[in-house]
């Protein structure tokens, strides 16, 4: 696991040479899968990079596989013979606040701040350029000093829709009350300015099960009936294997037991990029058939109101992860045609 992410299916896989090479593999084989129900309207994940950040990681010993051109800006997923409609651009300006890296790159607080503001403004501008087309999210390390001031600053200055939480590049503990508490408290003030929430939730700590999983959606998200928030890759980090799979029945688990406690929250969804995986990625092995199959039922049991499509681009291709979801998950196609029509709020309104 590469030390600066910790995260298996995100953090590894941008930063080690197999970041673009993934892209044609996966669409070559596309090749022997049936056709796909459709093609994918909107992305809910899509992550692009600031010119500072790839510089920074360079200078750390990454390497990238392509031109920086394909890591800074949208068009891969927005561009092109076959254009996404929408897409929801990720920043990745978190990562300054990773111990990792800011030891790594020697950063004091300030330039840290510095750089993080600078990574969010540069996604925020890509998004600019695709007018109707593309939100940006706001992304900060959730658990440093300068968080809710940057917060701040992206709503002020770009009318950023959203806050992009990633709980495993800050060292999250959800087993930490106090944690959980400032948790709550953010995602309040975020509730109270009308801003949308994605939430890496998976903090890879050992020891975390199912009664982990409940109480977080319970304290953290429980106090906000109508909030908007998202759960990135069903939950987990990449792939459908057991710990996935519990968290996401975990969270579909408390959302029927709100439910019939007359509480729909209707604003709790989950994207589904990076869940199922053609290819071993950076140790994380291929989905199997066997895990498609569960993948496909536990889809089918959330339901598309649930769902929000979205690949983890540029790591992986929408068009290849479409057919991939299509062909293997068992899903029958009019569970696709409602996908494929599914949008967040943010991307609707910018849309009118």
């Amino acid at each position: 696991m590469h030390p600066l992410y910790n995260h298996p299916m995100l953090i590894r896989r941008h930063v080690r040479t197999s970041f673009a090479c993934l892209l044609p593999s996966l669409a070559a084989g596309a090749a022997f899968a049936a056709e796909p129900v459709s093609e994918p309207r909107f992305d809910h994940h899509v992550h692009v990079l600031g010119p500072g950040l790839v510089r920074d990681w360079k200078s750390l010993g990454v390497t990238f596989s392509r031109p920086d051109a394909h890591y800074v800006a949208a068009d891969s997923v927005l561009g092109g013979e076959q254009p996404l409609e929408q897409a929801l651009l990720v920043p990745m300006a978190h990562l300054y606040g990773n111990e990792e890296l800011r030891l790594g790159l020697k950063l004091s607080l300030a330039e840290e701040q510095a750089r993080t503001a600078t990574e969010n403004d540069h996604v925020a501008a890509e998004a600019a350029r695709w007018p109707g087309r593309a939100a940006a999210f706001c992304s900060a390390d959730w658990r440093r000093p300068y968080a809710r001031e940057e917060f701040e600053r992206c709503v002020t200055r770009w009318k950023s829709p959203g806050l992009k939480l990633h709980l495993a590049s800050a060292g999250s503990d959800l087993q930490d009350a106090g944690q959980l508490a400032a948790l709550r408290d953010l995602l309040g003030w975020a509730h109270a300015r009308g801003l949308a929430v994605l939430v890496h939730f998976d903090p890879q700590r050992r020891g975390l099960d199912v009664p982990d999983v409940t109480r977080f959606a319970a304290e953290v998200l429980g106090p906000y009936p109508d909030l908007d928030v998202t759960i990135a890759h069903l939950g987990g980090s990449g792939g459908y294997r057991a710990w996935p799979r519990r968290v996401f029945g975990a969270f579909l688990d408390w959302l029927d037991a709100e439910k019939q406690a007359g509480r729909a929250r209707s604003g709790v969804r989950f994207d589904v990029s990076a869940a199922l995986l053609e290819k071993e990625s950076e140790g994380v092995p291929a989905t199997t058939d066997a895990e498609a199959a569960e993948l496909g039922r536990d889809l089918l049991r959330a339901g598309p109101a649930r769902l929000l499509f979205a690949s983890d681009a540029p790591v992986f291709d929408p068009r290849t992860t479409w057919t991939q979801l299509a062909t293997r998950t068992g899903l029958p196609a009019g569970f696709f045609v409602a996908l494929r029509d599914r949008r967040a709020p943010v991307l609707e309104r910018i849309a009118r």
